[in-house]
């Protein structure tokens, strides 16, 4: 089980670290003071990333927009209010089948920031390629599903 560790305080809606890969914005909100963070994830994505698993947990909060989420090996679509709960290592992930989709992630664990921070630099340059994605992923503790 993961102890949760964080600095009280209040971070005002204006106090944020912006990322971006292809088709995602990523606000990082809350980084600081502890294992919890909280992300702001604005995609148009429609594919997603591949199912995946990492060693933090993850609680994914649909604000706007549609989503389809996948896990446990089947896809269900949400909108507004769906709630996707993922202990670490559950293999999962996320689309926007049209339009735009606006989240909110909840990670406790080891920190997500770092790794979004790596793969947008990656993207920075252009196309990323799969050997760099894989690389940074590994190092952050992700597996693709089967891995």
């Amino acid at each position: 089980m993961t102890d949760v560790h964080m600095t009280p305080g209040v971070i005002t809606g204006d106090r944020f670290e912006t990322v971006h890969y292809p088709d995602d914005e990523i606000r990082l909100r809350v980084t600081q003071g502890g294992n919890v963070q909280v992300i702001e994830y604005i995609s148009t994505d429609r594919e997603g990333p591949p199912p995946h698993s990492h060693p933090w947990h993850e609680v994914e909060f649909v604000i706007d927009g549609e989503v389809e989420f996948y896990v446990d090996g089947q896809w269900t679509r949400g909108g507004p209010g769906t709630v996707q709960m993922l202990p670490a290592g559950s293999n999962h992930s996320v689309r926007v089948p049209s339009g735009t989709a606006r989240l909110l992630y909840v990670t406790i664990g080891p920190p997500y920031d770092g790794f979004a921070r790596e793969l947008s630099h990656l993207y920075a340059g252009g196309k990323a390629d799969a050997s760099g994605i894989v690389e940074i992923a590994h190092r952050y503790g992700l597996r693709l599903e089967g891995e």
